[in-house]
């Protein structure tokens, strides 16, 4: 199931380079660059980041039935949070 594109603000290069690291901590490498696909195991995702307008954008393509799309933005806003973003 796809779920709706999430956009994080306030995403300065610092808060960049911390999501990112929490990402990689999780078991989840990004490509290289600023926007990409992610594929896990458990489900897919693209994502951009724009450092003009400091805004990531993520869109998850495909999800596990056991969560819905509210839990899987709760969970990206509150990592996100966690780096500074908003």
């Amino acid at each position: 199931m796809a779920c709706p594109r999430i956009t994080l603000n306030g995403v300065t290069a610092e808060v960049w380079s911390c999501l990112r690291a929490r990402a990689a901590s999780m078991g989840i490498t990004l490509p290289p660059g600023d926007a990409g696909t992610v594929h896990h195991a458990e489900g897919d995702a693209d994502y951009a980041w724009d450092e003009i307008t400091r805004t990531l954008a993520v869109t998850f393509t495909r999800t596990p039935a056991w969560i819905s799309c509210n839990d899987i933005e709760a969970r990206v806003r509150h990592a996100a949070g966690g780096c500074g973003a908003s």
